[in-house]
């Protein structure tokens, strides 16, 4: 007899969840597309500020080149917050290989910030091809972002011919056409 009864609760059970099923699964869907256009256009307003400023650095790279404001003017430049430890960080870098190899021939530069320290990156560069843009490393870099509030990597900044700071974002992706707008049409 128990098994009498359990069945047809069983079932309504199973209807009711069915029934619900389509529209929660909808439901959830809608929510995560919302999420995702949000995400997608919230420009992080911490970095506003920094929009219009001129990019105002000096230091020694990884390879002991001078970097300075004077040593990136007249190029389009991408100053890129990276970490080795930071996958999405090294998904970016490849990106930013196919662009520095895609613009080899025009007025634009890369400089990479990793607050890793000498020994790390050493131990990293050993293991994969050395990139091809200057690197900032260790207290620099650390001292580098802590002046623009870099709080979460990668980050991105978008410098024109002038060294003004045009964008900041999450990753290349976000703001590939800007780069090629600027170093194409200026």
């Amino acid at each position: 007899m128990n098994s009498e009864i359990q069945e047809p609760v069983k079932a309504i059970s199973d209807a009711r969840s069915s029934s619900k099923s389509p529209l929660r699964i909808l439901v959830m869907m809608l929510a995560v597309l919302f999420g995702l256009l949000v995400y997608q256009n919230v420009r992080p307003t911490e970095y506003d500020e920094f929009i219009g400023q001129k990019f105002d650095y000096s230091g020694v790279s990884y390879s002991g080149k001078v970097i300075n404001r004077e040593s990136l003017q007249g190029s389009v430049v991408v100053v890129n917050f990276w970490a080795t430890y930071c996958p999405f960080c090294l998904e970016d870098i490849e990106h930013l290989k196919d662009l520095q190899q895609a613009l080899r021939h025009n007025d634009f530069k890369i400089l990479g910030v990793s607050s890793d320290t000498r020994e790390l990156l050493n131990d990293f560069f050993q293991a994969r091809e050395m990139f091809p843009w200057p690197s900032l490393y260790g207290s620099d870099a650390v001292s580098l972002g802590k002046t623009y509030k870099v709080s979460t990597i990668p980050r991105v900044m978008l410098l024109d011919r002038e060294g003004t700071i045009i964008a900041v974002a999450r990753g290349i992706g976000d703001i590939k056409s800007q780069v090629l707008d600027l170093v194409y049409n200026g």
